[in-house]
């Protein structure tokens, strides 16, 4: 059981939900705000309450609701707990691909996205799809962009690296903000991308269970 199931925190330093918020009080977008993994909600709920009810945007949420058990329950509840009404956020409980699809269907546009879901390489490539949609001077933020999680670091790196319509605002902890600039005409994510990631993903799952394995022997030594 995740223990964010059981307090109803938020799964990032302080120090990353103060600059989180501070973000978004500082530039009080009006356009919907996409989560995509919310976890037990501790985060949705701090972004919400920077904004007074009627001047709140729409939030939308993609998860699978399938983290640990009762999952979409606790995330209700905890809006409750912070006075906020849970019917007041769309939840779009599929997995980020299928959400995608819709949302690009529907021709949705967002203007502020955080990304906190699957840290795994192909569920990252994918995910960054969802910036096709960030509004032109909107911003995007990822959380756990650090070394100790290579399938984010490597994916959003090579993702800048191509991408000169991005700018880093800044990074507190493993929390990345950034912003676009202007639209991409290519794509944000191209078939040699998605052809990295799967090429990575064998390497990086043995490194990690790798990693867990000796980790698992210093306990027992």
């Amino acid at each position: 059981m995740r223990r964010c199931s059981e307090t109803f925190e938020a799964e990032m330093t302080p120090a990353e939900q103060e600059f989180l918020q501070s973000l978004i009080r500082d530039r009080n977008f009006t356009g919907p705000h996409l989560e995509i993994g919310t976890a037990a909600g501790g985060t949705l709920c701090h972004m919400m309450t920077c904004f007074k009810d009627q001047t709140r945007p729409k939030f939308v949420v993609v998860d699978r609701m399938t983290y640990f058990p009762h999952q979409q329950e606790t995330v209700q509840e905890n809006l409750r707990r912070h006075g906020l009404d849970p019917r007041t956020v769309e939840f779009r409980t599929q997995t980020s691909a299928q959400a995608f699809r819709d949302a690009q269907q529907s021709k949705d546009q967002f203007d502020f996205m955080l990304i906190d879901a699957s840290h795994k390489i192909l569920a990252v490539m994918a995910d960054l799809r969802w910036t096709r949609l960030l509004s032109v001077g909107g911003l995007c933020c990822f959380h756990d962009y650090s070394p100790r999680f290579p399938g984010v670091k490597l994916s959003i790196d090579r993702f800048l690296s191509q991408h000169d319509n991005y700018e880093i605002v800044d990074v507190v902890d493993t929390l990345l903000a950034l912003r676009k600039t202007g639209v991409c005409s290519s794509g944000e994510v191209s078939l040699l991308d998605s052809a990295y990631s799967l090429a990575m993903y064998v390497p990086l799952e043995v490194d990690r269970k790798l990693a867990k394995w000796r980790n698992s022997k210093k306990k027992v030594a």
